[in-house]
Formats: structure tokens, sequence, C-alpha cells
């Protein structure tokens, strides 16, 4: 048995089922979890998630189980691969897919540049992608350009991206389209969906980073080619860790350009110095062993996620994003993330010029905000209440010489 918190896990469920309930119409609408599971959070509005989410206590458990099993040896080993399977399966059930088609690699950028330099690309071909992407989805792609690779930028319009936008640069020379499913920059949500249902008629891939969606709204890995995503925001574990989840419908073929010993069927076998073959299944992409502190962390993390749901999740992100939203504009604030709630998902960004100075005067009074790029943005979570918001607004008011 791999101890990683679960006590406390079962106890916050059990509250949240008696207590679980989501308001609209300005009533105070709760957290979903107790400040208490967290480390730190005492005093604090955590708005931070699209950047570091808060450590919660089970990650303390998880990872001594992890210094612990490893004093057993070659038990220690089967309990690492225990909880390597645990999280797998938990995140197809996060994904709506099978644990056979999730990787896990060191992080999601890792897992972009593989995509990338896996492809045997031609002179001619292309790229599109689009200007609210975070650098990890524009690098690997710009430095094919030396390659002959073109890459199309579609311009944004108001801070917005539609699938219609991205469709619109897509030719009979697109290798693959890029697109975050929600953007770090304003916040708006990609209908990815339709997305890939218009590119399934072309030989087009798509590839999803979900890492500002995967544990906070529904996402799907039966509706992208690839979708990865980072460990240490949403989905509440350390860093270490990065998701590859692939649909094997049209990449069944696909193959890396880098192989390690996790990556093939016989590693031992008697012509091990004369070839190889690839795992068939997405452990053809994982080159050695995973970070296991994270694996438990993430393992403990998920447990969490799930047990509340995602579903319950979203409502009560979608629902504090609006009074949020209403709660700024009174303040003067301008949003750059829709109203509309299935536009949006927790990243809500506002016009802030002087952005950065304000996190830094707001994190001074234990509200933890990101400013920057002429914004200011706050990350609303399961752990959130309309209290946080209030504080925020408070806050921000003072900061303006305005009244609350």
């Amino acid at each position: 048995m791999i101890a990683s918190g679960g006590w406390i896990f079962l106890q916050i469920c059990k509250r949240e089922e008696v207590r679980r309930m989501y308001r609209r119409g300005g009533e105070k609408m709760e957290a979903l979890i107790e400040r208490s599971a967290f480390v730190g959070m005492e005093d604090r509005a955590w708005f931070y998630g699209g950047a570091e989410s808060p450590p919660f206590r089970g990650m303390l458990d998880a990872v001594n189980a992890y210094v612990y099993n490893r004093s057993g040896g070659p038990t220690g080993r089967l309990r690492n691969s225990e909880a390597e399977q645990a999280l797998r399966l938990n995140l197809a059930a996060l994904l709506g897919g099978q644990p056979e088609h999730i990787a896990l690699m060191s992080n999601a950028s890792e897992a972009i540049s593989m995509i990338a330099a896996s492809f045997r690309f031609e002179p001619g071909d292309n790229v599109v992608i689009h200007d609210l992407e975070f650098p990890s989805g524009v690098l690997p792609w710009l430095h094919l350009k030396s390659s002959g690779v073109e890459v199309r930028v579609v311009p944004s319009r108001n801070w917005r991206i539609t699938a219609e936008d991205l469709l619109a640069r897509v030719d009979a020379n697109t290798r693959i389209v890029v697109t975050s499913h929600v953007s770090y920059l304003s916040g708006v949500r990609i209908d990815y969906s339709h997305l890939y249902r218009e590119l399934q008629q072309t030989d087009t891939l798509l590839l999803v980073d979900a890492t500002q969606s995967l544990g906070v709204v529904p996402v799907r890995m039966d509706e992208a080619d690839f979708i990865v995503a980072s460990s240490y925001k949403w989905l509440m574990a350390g860093h270490g860790m990065g998701v590859l989840a692939i649909n094997p419908q049209r990449t069944e073929q696909f193959e890396p350009r880098y192989v390690g010993w996790r990556s093939v069927e016989d590693m031992f076998s008697d012509t091990r110095f004369e070839q190889f073959r690839f795992f068939r299944d997405a452990r053809r992409f994982e080159a050695g062993y995973p970070s296991y502190p994270t694996v438990y962390a993430m393992k403990a993390a998920t447990d969490l996620l799930l047990s509340i749901g995602i579903d319950n999740i979203s409502r009560h992100v979608l629902d504090l994003g609006s009074y949020l939203i209403q709660e700024m504009r009174r303040l003067g604030y301008e949003s750059m993330t829709p109203e509309q709630p299935e536009q949006r998902a927790g990243n809500i960004s506002f016009v802030c010029p002087d952005g950065e100075r304000l996190a830094d005067e707001l994190m001074q009074q234990g509200t933890y905000v990101w400013g920057g790029d002429g914004r200011i943005r706050a990350s609303i979570h399961f752990y959130n209440s309309s209290a946080d918001v209030d504080k925020l607004t408070r806050q921000l008011a003072a900061l303006a010489g305005k009244p609350a």
C-alpha cells in the first residue's frame, strides 16, 4: 500500500459530499476544499495557479512514501511501478482515454520539442500556430525554419483566437496545428474539439497544450492527436513531469527521433547490438525513468481532483470567474478574457500597464497574482472563494486610492 495522504483526501471529500454547492447571483461562494489542506495558505489569497499551484499537504505524505519505499530496494522499485501505473490510470480518467496511450515526460516543453523534432518535414511544409501561444509552443517550430519549414503565425483579434482563424491558414502542406486549450496570456479557451473535427478531414495533425486547462475544465484526448500538460499548475503536483497523451487514431506510426532503454520492447534481446523495436504504445516516447517523487505527488493530486470531480471544479471556477470579472469591471479594469463561461477556464486577465508592480505590491499583502506583459492575471481554482475575490479587489482599490 502506498501512503499518499489518503486519510486527508477522504476527509476532504466526505466534507465536500455534504456541502458542495455552486452559488450564483452575488451570493458567497465557498472554496471546494479547506485552506488547512495546503501548506502556508491560511492568510493568503492564491490566484497564482496558472504559474504555480499551492502545495497541498498530501504531497508531503506522497513524497515521504517515495523516500520510504526506496529503502526497500527491489520492493521499492515495485512500489514505484505501482504508483506509476496508478497515476496513468488517473490521468486516463481525467483525459477520457486509456493509460497505455499516456507517456510521462520530464516537462511539457520536452514533449512539444520531441514532437517537433520527430516530423520528417519536406521543403514547402508549414506549421500553424498563433500569437497567444506560450513560448514552449512556439520555439520548437521556429527552430525548424532554417530547414525550410514555414511557420504561420495567426494574429489574434481583441485577445481572442478561434478555431476558424486557425483553419483559415491550413492548406495541403500544413503538417500540424499547434494551440493551447486555454491561453496563458488572455485566458481565452479555444474550441479544439471543433478544430480537430475539421482537421480529421485532412492529413494535418493537431497538438493541444492543456497545461492551462487539465485539472480545472474537461479535456479529452480523443479530440486531438497529441495533448501535453505540465505537472505543477492546475494538476496540483510538483515540478519534474510533463504529460503526453497520444491519440492512436492518426499517430500509430509516429515515432520519436530519440530512443532510450524504456522505449523498446526488449532492451536485453540477443540482437540488442544490432537492432531494436519501439513499443507501439506511448512508452515509445519515454527514454528513461520519470521523476518518481513527482509521480507519487501527482498520483495524490489526481486522486484529489477526481474525488472532487472536474465537472464540479469547472462549475465552481466559472461561477467564481464571473464574479471576479464583475468586481474588476466595477473598479474600471478591462477584461482580456471572454465573459462567456464556455470561452474561458481558470485564467482571467485584465489590461494593466503596471501589472508587474501591482503584482509585487499585492504579494506583500498576501495575495498572489501574475503581473506583466501589460496585464494582470488572476487564476481561479477549486481552493478559491468569493472572499478571495473580495480581498483582491479591496486591495487593488486601496492601491489605486479608490473606494472598495
